[in-house]
């Protein structure tokens, strides 16, 4: 894997009608499984690896069953369901990994949209003006107010706005309607 991966459980078992396999780990930080069940019936079948959010899984991956139902063993109390399926959760496994230790998406600014933002700086602390945020206060701005929406206009301006909601007409229309006037943050206190 790409991550390095701690066992924390598994569990397997078979019947006449079903066998399954689930094995939980430690990725990157986080509490990840995966869950196989082959049944008599492709509709009692599947494969799961899901990362435990919040005390509920989410699921981050699936293999289809065209993948693997048919090249596995029909139900039997003999079937060793960790032996069939276990190679099969060590892949789920793996793409779990994948998707949890990726890097984050690299967003970039066009050119117009990073000289609009030197204009902001430059028209809300002057034309030679230099302004450092700490963490502290970017997390503040983030949790307090809407979402930051920026609207590239027609007219070549750029529009900066936290002062409405995801909802609202004028978020909506990227700026080409009037605010509903239902948008309204508390004021948050600065302590």
């Amino acid at each position: 894997m790409t991550a390095s991966t701690i066992e924390r459980d598994q569990d397997a078992g078979a019947t006449s009608t079903r066998y399954h396999y689930t094995r939980v780990v430690e990725i990157a930080g986080r509490t990840v499984r995966a869950r196989l069940e082959r049944g008599v019936y492709r509709n009692h079948s599947g494969a799961v690896a899901e990362v435990l959010t919040d005390q509920d899984w989410s699921t981050l991956a699936a293999d289809d069953l065209n993948n693997w139902w048919h090249d596995t063993p029909p139900p039997s109390v003999d079937v060793d369901a960790a032996a069939v399926l276990g190679p099969l959760a060590e892949r789920l496994l793996h793409r779990a990994a994948e998707i949890l230790t990726a890097p984050p998406p690299t967003v970039t600014l066009s050119p117009h949209l990073y000289r609009a933002v030197s204009a902001l700086l430059a028209t809300s602390s002057g034309y030679n003006a230099e302004c450092r945020i700490d963490p502290n206060d970017i997390t503040w701005a983030t949790d307090n107010g809407g979402t930051l929406h920026i609207f590239e206009n027609p007219d070549g301006s750029v529009t900066f706005t936290k002062a409405h909601r995801d909802e609202c007409a004028f978020v909506a229309s990227k700026g080409g309607q009037d605010c509903d006037d239902e948008c309204y943050f508390d004021l948050p206190s600065r302590i």
